[in-house]
């Protein structure tokens, strides 16, 4: 293992919730005042990999200003950790100064002990379902009504929405008293912004279902690191908030991840082989060299998930989200991708013999070298799509849009179908691409 990849098991990376409230609190601590609008606005940009031209504009200021904002921001924060910290090792100090200084509230008093309780909230919300964004900023008042930056969801499963959360057993009795008396409601409706949709909190309660403590138990374990990962075989996942969690190499074959939230995570060289992710959210997830053959992943977010050598042979990914994610030299061969979101995603030497992809969106994807012989391409939509060099023997074009695609070099064509597709609009970069020649 390189050097690298060492030092990233050792660190616990943050959400969104954790970093915008250890910031908060370091910066409080400091001036005694908390993050303007501007800082958290940068802040937030930094965590999504913003550069500070896209937050000027984003946020209508002046680049430099916002530099300057972040240097005065960062200067506090190297201040209060000892460590010097700027954009490119925000996360990592900070998940290095969290792991190894004490937790504190935001009145600055040390945490309680964390319970091993864990407390059950049922809501019914504006919408059909919750993002892992729409979670964090749900998690975020939750902490500020319980005052306490420990509180995080295990898991999340339907049935109204049913929240399962961990922390300190201050925190977690204080919500449970505030639902008893009405109180958790009103002080929900006070703090939430327009963007968070209307919450109705129907139960809060610490559980005594034996099922529910024991996967609770599970998650957490997983997420400290203290479990085997060959041991996670069938395991049940549904649902878990795994998100940066390190599951390299784990034997998750035949896993329910079902709705899993696993953004960012680490599973390079997983066995995933006939897992349940349907529905499972992987943005920006490691799978290098996953082996995903047969799983279920219809309706996963894996928007620039690395998927480079996976095998998704057989997989189900239709309706999945793959915009951007890099499925270079990938095994996708009698995968069914139909009505994927695959806008932009590299593709280069994927193998997708034989894969359905009726309907898929491959707007400006990159299938260069790609081995699409037999593949159903039907109404996919391939506008500025490259396949130079890309096998299409048996391929089904009937329907796609290929307006301005590029079939350069391309093979497995029939003279009468170069001939349909630079009609249609294709480009093929030789002489016969003049469509003052094609017969209309």
């Amino acid at each position: 293992m390189m050097m690298n990849e060492l030092k990233m098991t050792e660190i616990k990376t943050l959400s969104w919730t954790e970093l915008e409230m250890l910031v908060n609190d370091l910066k409080k601590k400091h001036t005694n005042k908390g993050l303007t609008d501007v800082e958290t606005k940068i802040l937030k940009g930094v965590f999504e990999d913003k550069t500070y031209r896209d937050l000027a504009e984003e946020i209508r200021q002046e680049e430099q200003s916002i530099k300057n904002a972040a240097y005065d921001l960062f200067k506090i924060l190297s201040e209060q950790t000892g460590e010097k910290i700027g954009k490119s090792n925000l996360i990592t100090a900070l998940a290095r100064y969290r792991d190894n200084s004490q937790t504190f509230d935001h009145n600055n008093k040390p945490q309680t002990q964390q319970s091993n309780k864990v407390l059950e909230l049922v809501m019914e919300v504006g919408i059909d379902d919750l993002t892992p964004e729409k979670i964090d900023k749900i998690n975020n008042l939750i902490q500020k009504i319980a005052r306490n930056n420990t509180i995080k969801p295990i898991m999340k499963l339907k049935g109204s929405i049913r929240l399962f959360l961990e922390g300190s057993e201050d925190g977690l009795q204080r919500l449970a008293d505030l639902h008893q008396s009405g109180e958790l409601q009103a002080l929900l409706n006070e703090l939430k912004s327009d963007d968070i949709p209307e919450i109705i909190v129907k139960k809060a309660e610490f559980t005594t279902d034996a099922k529910v403590i024991e996967k609770a138990e599970l998650i957490k374990a997983i997420r400290e690191g203290t479990i085997d990962k060959k041991t996670l075989y069938k395991v049940d996942l549904s649902g878990a908030i795994l998100s940066g969690a390190i599951l390299s190499g784990a034997d998750l074959s035949g896993a329910n991840l079902r709705r899993a939230n696993l953004s960012w995570a680490f599973l390079s060289w997983a066995d995933l082989i006939e897992a349940d992710l349907s529905w499972a959210f992987l943005r920006r997830a490691d799978l290098i060299d996953a082996d995903l053959s047969g799983a279920k992943l219809s309706g996963a977010n894996l928007n620039k998930a690395n998927l480079s050598k996976a095998n998704l042979s057989w997989a189900k990914l239709s309706k999945a989200k793959l915009s951007g994610a890099n499925l270079r030299r990938a095994n996708l061969s009698k995968a069914n991708l139909s009505w994927a979101f695959m806008s932009g995603a590299n593709l280069i030497g994927a193998i997708l013999s034989k894969a359905n992809l009726r309907g898929a969106i491959l707007w400006g994807a990159n299938l260069s070298g790609a081995n699409l012989s037999g593949a159903n391409l039907s109404w996919a939509n391939l506008r500025r799509a490259i396949l130079i060099e890309a096998d299409l023997s048996e391929a089904n074009l009937s329907g796609a849009d290929v307006k301005n695609a590029i079939f350069i070099d391309a093979t497995g064509i029939t003279p009468e179908q170069k001939q349909d597709l630079i009609r249609r609009g294709a480009i093929f970069g030789d002489n016969s691409n003049d469509r003052s020649k094609v017969l209309v």
